[in-house]
């Protein structure tokens, strides 16, 4: 005959299936969703910045433009450091399995490029340059070493030129 399990077999069950599968799936799902919603907030006020700047001070020609005399010179650079979340990684694996673009990785990376720029454009600004000529993006790999294997945990972007302030 069947028997009836009762609460404690139930309980017990539960804790020999569900602790494990809360610790290996929990922190890769925690940062999934908080990781979305905080790196699209940080977007979001990334574009507010952006709209507020008005003219863009910075560009890649390497003099600048018009006959203006200039009155002095620095080089500005600003840079940021960011790395992907736990479930960034995962999907750079799975996709890494296939090939192709890692849009996991790209969105970020877009979003450190557009900051550090944006950094330097705040900067340029508040220092009472006019503008930044000869700009240059430089992406550096932070890595990691595990079992003999080379994982990315982190990239650096810098960017910098030399700001000018016209007479």
């Amino acid at each position: 005959m069947a028997e009836v399990a009762n609460d404690g077999d139930v309980l017990g069950l539960f804790l020999a299936i569900g602790i494990p599968l809360f610790l290996t799936f929990g922190p890769i799902a925690f940062s999934a969703i908080y990781g979305s919603y905080y790196q699209k907030r940080k977007t979001e006020k990334l574009l507010e910045r952006e709209k507020q700047t008005g003219r863009d001070p910075v560009s890649n020609l390497s003099n600048p433009i018009g006959d203006k005399k200039i009155h002095s010179s620095s080089l500005m650079w600003e840079s940021v450091v960011i790395g992907p979340s736990w479930w960034q990684m995962l999907l750079g694996w799975i996709g890494s399995i296939f090939g192709g673009r890692l849009n996991a990785f790209a969105d970020i990376y877009d979003w450190a490029r557009r900051e550090a720029l944006q950094r330097l454009r705040e900067k340029v600004i508040s220092s009472n340059f006019d503008d930044v000529i000869n700009l240059r993006i430089e992406t550096s790999m932070m890595s990691s070493t595990s079992r003999g294997k080379d994982r990315t945990a982190a990239m650096e972007i810098v960017a910098y030129g030399t700001a000018i302030k016209y007479e």
